[in-house]
């Protein structure tokens, strides 16, 4: 058994070798997934960095904004809120809250029961008996009708009123004042005078008899008894720089745009000063994310591809040297983080390199570095306070160093997308609607060239071959002209290299990442063939050594008998 062993072992080799360079291959997978993910973070970390366009500007970090509210007396905190999204535009208002909107809110007299008592027995405090009866109770939201019988406990009453409170916007709560006293509390379920409540009996006198309803002397007519009336159910009004407004609720999002505000409670006298300013914190946290993803590819492909200066070989980690599409993804990232923006000559004033705002890239680590600063030459370095100087000073100018822009002499026309095969240039544009208010024809050109192309149509939309997205919304019957002036930032740049490195069908990584997987399929596919060969052969060369086995036992017996013959003829002589 063991010589069939030692010679399946030998005729075993090739498949370990293979194994090996699977084995090999998993390394290279695991590293290269790794990358991979590392890319996919550098992509999100200038996700909204690029100038992505959305109808609200969410996708737009430049546009973030942060809002500052202030008092003589510091209480503004306490009187309201303001938020704002990336619609609202920069600028200041003041704010004089009189009145903030409340919800209406009635209560029960005070009645001679508990709350898990019988209702229609007790007495209120006049001596009159509550009854039984219906009642219709609502709001402008809706109405409903609710009955008490003779075995109704208030709580009955208040669930059976909550039960439709989403029809009738009103909700009830009972009060146990002490033991044998009791209460129910009505109050809509939203602020504002609108919101109000309407009640009347229908038959018998149950909200009377509760001392919720009470007749008003002067119309003759049952009205919400003044009396046990605890909130009327009021507008907000303030004054906005001067201007008095009026509002149903505390929530208010539809004053100025992209400001969503709250109320919290009224000083008459009091002006709260809000101020909507441009985010540059944000601004600064998504830059700092973009360096620390980006040095965290550097470092990552730094271990991965490892040479020692002094020694010349490899690391031990570095299972990535020499590969090809660790080289492209190196080169195309470092290349576009070091050199300038796609601009027209217009603006080349404008900043033009990361290290204007205090982002500059190391050189080669020293020989004989630490562990923690061998792997980091390439990687970026940033001076925050040039940063912070810059963002302060020049943000727009910032924005423009990562983001795509377009620029319209004309508002009728407004860039609503790009790709990244759009061009840095001056389009300019022809559209001609006619009485109907159809695009009939769309040209454009690029950098005053003399051939025009027609703009693909859809609507109102606009698209150029190259993928630049144009909204049209100009007059009827007209033809109207515009320059678009656009210019192509690092970060965007970066986003459509990296759309292009992780592309599932043709990105390189995905498919050096298919490439070792396959070709460790086909490795393992020549294993299990080898493997099945093997336990064939050695069940054959098994079969055979036990078929000698048993001949040389035969031949021994044989031999054996032989000897004793031999033996018992050499007696007899």
């Amino acid at each position: 058994v063991d010589v069939v062993d030692q010679m399946m072992k030998a005729r075993r080799i090739p498949a370990d070798n293979l194994e090996k360079r699977i084995d090999a291959n998993d390394e290279k997978l695991t590293a290269l997934n790794e990358l991979q993910s590392l890319v996919k973070d550098l992509q999100n970390s200038i996700s909204t960095l690029y100038g992505a366009t959305s109808f609200d500007q969410s996708k737009n970090t430049f546009a973030s904004k942060q809002v500052f509210s202030t008092s003589a007396d510091g209480n503004a905190a306490n009187l309201m809120s303001v938020s704002a999204s990336n619609t609202a535009a920069t600028g200041s208002y003041k704010f004089v809250i009189d009145q903030i909107a409340s919800k209406h809110k009635v209560s029960a007299d005070t009645i001679s029961v508990n709350p898990s008592d019988v209702l229609s027995t007790a007495t209120n405090s006049g001596g009159t008996t509550i009854g039984t009866g219906s009642f219709t109770v609502g709001t402008s939201k809706g109405s409903a009708q609710i009955g008490v019988t003779a075995t109704d406990t208030l709580q009955d009453v208040r669930d059976k009123i909550n039960t439709v409170s989403s029809t009738t916007g009103i909700q009830a709560s009972v009060v146990k004042v002490a033991d044998g006293q009791s209460t129910i509390i009505l109050t809509s379920t939203e602020e504002g005078s609108t919101n109000r409540m309407t009640l009347s009996d229908d038959t018998g006198n149950v909200l009377e008899n509760l001392g919720i309803m009470a007749l008003d002397a002067g119309t003759g007519t049952m009205v919400v008894n003044p009396a046990n009336e605890i909130d009327a159910g009021n507008d907000a009004n303030f004054t906005l720089d001067g201007v008095t407004i009026t509002r149903s609720s505390n929530d208010i999002d539809d004053l100025v745009d992209g400001l969503t505000i709250s109320l919290f409670d009224a000083k008459p006298g009091t002006t709260i000063n809000v101020n909507v300013e441009q985010n540059l914190n944000e601004a600064k946290s998504k830059i700092l994310g973009f360096v620390d993803a980006y040095n965290a590819i550097k470092s990552f492909i730094n271990e991965k591809t490892y040479v020692d200066p002094v020694t010349n070989e490899a690391g031990e980690d570095s299972v990535l040297l020499g590969n090809s599409a660790v080289k492209s993804v190196e080169s195309t990232l470092q290349q576009i983080v070091g050199s300038t923006p796609f601009r027209t000559s217009g603006e080349s004033n404008d900043l033009s390199v990361l290290a204007q705002i205090g982002i500059s890239m190391t050189s080669s680590a020293a020989t004989g570095s630490s562990d923690d600063t061998k792997y980091s030459a390439g990687t970026l370095e940033l001076d925050e306070t040039k940063l912070n100087e810059m963002l302060i000073n020049n943000v727009d100018e910032v924005a423009e160093l990562f983001n795509f822009k377009a620029t319209s002499n004309n508002s009728a026309f407004t860039m609503t997308g790009f790709t990244g095969n759009t061009d840095a240039g001056d389009y300019q544009f022809s559209v001609t609607k006619d009485a109907s208010g159809s695009i009939t024809s769309a040209t454009y050109s690029l950098d005053g060239g003399v051939t025009t192309q027609d703009a693909t149509i859809s609507g109102n939309s606009l698209t150029t071959a190259d993928g630049l997205k144009i909204f049209y919304n100009g007059a009827d019957n007209t033809t109207e002209t515009a320059t678009i002036t656009t210019s192509v930032g690092l970060g965007a740049r970066l986003q459509f290299a990296m759309q292009n490195m992780l592309d599932s069908a043709n990105g390189s990584l995905p498919q050096e990442i298919s490439s070792f997987e396959t070709q460790n399929t086909r490795f393992q596919d020549k294993i299990d063939r080898i493997d099945t060969r093997i336990t064939n052969q050695r069940e054959v060369m098994m079969n055979k050594f036990i078929n000698m086995e048993q001949a040389l036992a035969r031949i021994k017996n044989v031999q054996s008998s032989l000897d004793e013959l031999m033996a018992a003829g050499k007696s007899d002589s």
